[in-house]
């Protein structure tokens, strides 16, 4: 996983208006599971930091794509 990747690329799903609910909803909760900071407790305060991010910008995106508006926002912003 990358931080600059797009909402898009970070889901794993087409960049396209029309999306599928659940498996954006499936895909958000199987992230959050891989980035949740309570599964880096015992890495140290760095890791559990560097967890918390990924889980901000993974609700982030989530934000943004399962809202047909922001979703339509953001790909025009993609798209200048």
């Amino acid at each position: 996983m990358n931080l600059q990747s797009t909402d898009f690329e970070l889901f794993g799903i087409p960049v396209q208006f029309a999306q599928d609910r659940a498996q954006l909803d499936a895909r958000w909760k199987e992230l959050q599971r891989e980035a949740h900071p309570d599964k880096f407790a015992a890495q140290g305060a760095a890791a559990q930091r560097v967890a918390m991010q990924w889980s901000v910008r993974i609700n982030e995106a989530y934000q943004r794509l399962k809202n047909p508006i922001k979703r339509a926002s953001y790909l025009c912003e993609l798209n200048g």
